[in-house]
């Protein structure tokens, strides 16, 4: 079973949980933030067995009936908020029914935990019902808003909350997890690197996702002249379930080789083809800004509802136009 400790090195506050679990001395709201993959999930179940926990010593115990409960999914008086299937928000209506649930005696006259895994997702009508029962909260309940995106909540709901920061691992400590649960220890580096040492996105890399990160960087970074882009926009522009994925890969992308044409860290084993690596060594960060921002603008143009096919095609001319200042 994990522990507090396995987390310590993601926030500065995992000894203070720690401590205010076990002692039964929690506040009674938290704002979990920080990037996907940085255990705030994990950490925020954690601190839910302890609030149940029936043992004397070493709470959070793993073997208790609370715990087994809490680590099954299946324990009473611990909830997780959601919204319903098919639906993208939480809304004030089930939010309220949730409220109103929790707003009685404990089942198991102990602690009630409310987890809210995306909490960036209630509304803000959902919100203000969150708000009123923070301001006055029922007694020995605790919430846990986990977020990686904080600019999402209102700023009064924030106030309520123990805000708790969770970060990356540097990519050697990222690395040396993930071969304490199972990896091998090249596979584990190369997980690490391409999940810039957020452990839970480096668990959650699969096949495809990793055949995409180099394919696909192979493909853009080949683009070196304008009548070289319709072939590789015409590959990728059925992608329209895949296109949130492909401008992730193509931002991490970029922003590795921005980091390698400043001098910060080589792009070798992070996943990327070859031709993204022989960018990165031909062309100085401030072609790297452009594309940068040329990435940028795809995104702000797909929020805009432009055709995927014309917001990545507008990534590959920057590139060919970047390709045509910098000599080869």
């Amino acid at each position: 079973m994990l522990s507090f400790d396995d987390f310590s090195g993601q926030s500065t506050h995992i000894a203070q949980l720690k401590s205010d679990f076990s002692a039964h001395t929690f506040v009674h709201a938290y704002l979990f933030a920080g990037p996907k993959g940085t255990g705030k999930r994990s950490v925020a179940r954690l601190c839910a067995m302890a609030a149940v926990c029936r043992s004397e010593q070493g709470k959070p115990c793993g073997v208790c009936g609370p715990c087994r409960r809490v680590l099954a999914g299946t324990h009473p008086d611990v909830h997780v908020i959601e919204p319903e299937k098919g639906r993208q928000t939480l809304g004030v209506d089930a939010l309220r029914e949730v409220l109103e649930e929790v707003s009685v005696r404990a089942f198991e006259d102990g602690t009630k935990v409310l987890l809210f895994p995306e909490a960036e997702r209630m509304t803000a009508q959902a919100q203000n019902c969150l708000l009123k029962t923070l301001e006055e909260p029922p007694e020995d309940t605790v919430f846990f808003l986990i977020t990686d995106q904080p600019a999402a909540l209102l700023t009064t709901v924030v106030s309520r909350c123990r805000v708790v920061r969770f970060h990356p691992l540097q990519i050697e400590q990222a690395a040396a997890r993930l071969v304490a649960l199972g990896l091998q220890p090249q596979d584990a580096r190369r997980r690490a690197r391409m999940a810039e040492g957020c452990v839970g996105q480096a668990l959650a890399l699969d096949e495809q996702s990793l055949a995409l990160r180099e394919q696909l960087t192979r493909d853009v970074f080949s683009v070196r002249r304008a009548g070289d882009v319709l072939a590789v926009v015409n590959q990728y522009k059925d992608m329209k379930e895949q296109k949130t994925q492909v401008l992730d890969v193509l931002e991490c992308a970029v922003r590795d080789i921005m980091l390698q044409q400043a001098g910060r860290m080589p792009l070798e084993n992070a996943g990327y083809a070859p031709e993204a690596e022989a960018y990165a060594r031909a062309v100085p960060l401030r072609g790297g800004l452009k594309l940068s921002q040329a990435v940028t603008r795809a995104r702000k143009m797909v929020g805009s509802n432009v055709a995927f096919a014309s917001a990545f095609e507008s990534i590959l001319l920057t590139l060919t136009e970047e390709y045509a200042r910098w000599p080869w």
